[in-house]
């Protein structure tokens, strides 16, 4: 055994309906893929919704079921776990709190917990094992071995959950490596998942022509990530060829009905009859400003705006 990762055979995980309960391996698991897809990078780990979506996306993996994640409870009572060099996970709780937290209860949601801290020091030398592609990849394995073998638990899903994430983390890290030829299957659902990552958080979770923005209590997304040239023509996953949109504007956008252009401002097919009430959605679009990444690194490419305008239907 890694003497480092030994602290993850001694975790108190208590039990749920007569089986060892998931919530600390799931979100041990949570923070091991943020570290490896470059979204932590220091031993001091925030409490933002990126991670605490891929806590609801492990614990459906786990169990089949979302909404009775409840991530404040991982969060809260892994504070009591020691790691390889001291405290494996320490809340860095507010100044005007700090000598009242041992004394505190556990939150009931993790809007009431992130009233009480919104980072937690993960033990320093847990943090540099985990930063190992390989030595992740024994971590995950320990704790799913150790902690969601249970028949009633879907190993088969959280495996395929982990190689996918685990495998997207070099695209997160390399974006520049989202273009040319897939070689294989796998190497299509890593890249594919890494474009939506990075293109949704490009763009807040916003849609880029409606402007709206909706995380769901158990955090889902309302925008998917859509091509500006489409990956079939294009074999571009970076997140400059790319939008978050709707589904229904992701839908019009791929059938040619509205276009981004060039000058950042959506068009709209002329075929889009202007004096049918139905068609409102679409043509409310015509002239109006792109939503624009939060950075300028990931602004959409105009060579491939130009290719959208050059295929609105005329």
């Amino acid at each position: 055994m890694d003497e480092p990762l030994s602290c993850l055979n001694t975790l108190r995980v208590g039990h749920s309906r007569g089986r060892l309960a998931p919530n600390k391996p799931c979100l041990l698991l949570a923070i091991i893929c943020e570290i490896q897809s470059g979204h932590i990078t220091t031993p001091t780990v925030a409490i933002d919704d990126k991670l605490i979506a891929r806590y609801f996306d492990l614990y459906e993996a786990t169990t089949g079921q979302r909404q009775s994640a409840n991530p404040q409870l991982p969060l809260w009572h892994l504070k009591s776990e020691q790691g390889p060099s001291g405290h494996l996970w320490k809340p860095l709780f507010a100044t005007s709190i700090a000598t009242l937290a041992p004394q505190l209860g556990q939150p009931k949601s993790i809007t009431a917990l992130r009233e009480l801290f919104t980072e937690a020091l993960l033990d320093p030398k847990l943090f540099k094992i985990f930063q190992n592609s390989q030595r992740a990849h024994d971590a995950c394995a320990l704790l799913v071995n150790n902690y969601l073998h249970d028949e009633q638990y879907n190993q088969q899903d959280i495996y395929r959950y982990l190689t996918s994430a685990l495998d997207s983390s070099e695209y997160e890290k390399h974006p520049e490596k989202l273009v040319g030829n897939v070689r294989e299957d796998r190497q299509q659902q890593a890249r594919s998942a890494a474009f939506r990552s990075l293109v949704l958080e490009a763009y807040d979770y916003r849609c880029a022509a409606s402007r709206l923005r909706y995380i769901t209590p158990d955090y889902r997304y309302l925008v998917e990530a859509a091509h500006l040239v489409p990956f079939s023509e294009s074999q571009d996953d970076r997140p400059t060829n790319g939008l978050a949109l709707t589904p229904n504007l992701h839908w019009a956008m791929d059938n040619h009905l509205i276009s981004p252009g060039p000058d950042l401002k959506w068009h709209v097919s002329p075929s889009i009859d202007r004096f049918v009430a139905d068609n409102y959605w679409l043509w409310e679009l015509d002239g109006q400003s792109l939503v624009l990444p939060r950075s300028t690194r990931w602004q959409p490419d105009r060579e491939a705006l130009t290719w959208r305008m050059d295929h609105l239907q005329r």
